[in-house]
């Protein structure tokens, strides 16, 4: 999987673009495909080493749209979208092919990414595109 990751704080060059292993996720969670991820000014900051708490290495990335890959087979092929605190900073973030989500629930295609709610949407909700090499 292709992933912006850093293990080191301090610039912006510190980011590296790699071909890391796919995640697996474990029992209760589930493999979203990223489609979509924004750029906060936190995942710049979080790189510049604002944020102390933060362990490396890490792919940063907060917020995200993408489909469930891999999960339960009523989550599959469901649009999910997700925001949360943990995610970049203590958990790998999104700014990778592919991120970890955790607790699916039920038809509505609910999710817990870990730290951040994802919905699942009856239609594109993830409807952008990964980006080059992403």
């Amino acid at each position: 999987m292709k992933a912006l990751q850093f293990s080191r704080t301090g610039d912006l060059s510190a980011l590296r673009q790699l071909d890391l292993p796919t995640p697996l996720p474990a029992a209760g969670e589930v493999l979203v495909e990223v489609r979509a991820s924004g750029l906060n000014p936190s995942d710049v900051k979080n790189v510049l080493g604002r944020f102390p708490y933060t362990t490396l290495p890490r792919i940063p990335g907060r917020d995200f749209a993408g489909v469930v890959v891999q999960g339960p087979p009523s989550l599959l092929d469901k649009a999910v979208w997700g925001t949360g605190k943990e995610l970049g900073f203590y958990n790998d973030g999104t700014h990778a092919g592919l991120v970890i989500g955790a607790g699916a629930v039920g038809r509505a295609a609910l999710a817990r990414v870990r730290g951040a709610h994802v919905l699942g949407a009856a239609r594109g909700t993830a409807a952008g595109s990964a980006g080059p090499g992403v």
